[in-house]
């Protein structure tokens, strides 16, 4: 399957006024602020993995927006935005949270919890020919069980072949893990039911 990376980002564009009204209904927020101009300063916030900053009784926040079309009850964690070369947002990104949206719910998750567990203990014990398995293969998911401190964790390798207008085509990867599992492992997300607002986004 081939995924036209321009396209899922205008898309992604196109969800911004229903995130900002679920920051100014739920939090209260304002100042919002969206770095998506492709201009210098803002690439460098995206580069970080910051999408957008908001102002809450008075801090400021940066944050990190992810869209899914369904709540499966698990997050994706990219490890490699350009395989094998390049490392994902997991690795290069910066923001105070990560606000994950989806139809039925929005997860607000700490990033530097959601960092720390993700490069020191679940990206480490997984092996690299599972990585080179699914890139091989152009499969898009390969489901595999992986032992976390001898807890075992179903997890779903996810592949994207990103294939822009012009240039180069690259694959993303990175895996899907189930919230539980997150919260197992001292990561603190907060589930919020979806707003009217933000239901048909």
């Amino acid at each position: 399957m081939t995924h036209n990376f321009e396209q899922s980002l205008q898309n992604e564009r196109s969800k911004a006024d229903f995130a900002d009204k679920f920051y100014t209904e739920r939090f209260r927020a304002s100042d919002i602020v969206r770095y998506n101009s492709d201009s210098d300063i803002d690439m460098d916030f995206q580069r970080k993995d910051i999408d957008v900053s908001l102002v809450i009784d008075g801090k400021r926040y940066y944050l990190s927006e992810k869209f899914r079309e369904k709540d499966y009850g698990d997050m994706y964690l990219e490890m490699y935005s350009k395989y094998p070369k390049t490392q994902g947002w997991m690795d290069s990104g910066s923001p105070d949270v990560v606000v994950y949206f989806t139809p039925q719910a929005v997860y607000r998750i700490i990033f530097k919890e959601l960092q720390s567990f993700c490069l020191e203990t679940l990206f480490p014990q997984i092996p690299a020919a599972w990585l080179q398995e699914i890139y091989n293969s152009r499969k898009t998911i390969v489901s595999k069980t992986l032992p976390i401190d001898n807890f075992p964790v179903r997890i779903n390798l996810i592949q994207a072949h990103n294939k822009p207008t012009t240039g180069s085509s690259w694959a993303t990867i990175g895996i899907s893990i189930p919230f539980d599992v997150l919260r197992k492992f001292g990561v603190k997300i907060r589930k919020y039911e979806t707003p009217t607002t933000v239901k048909d986004m």
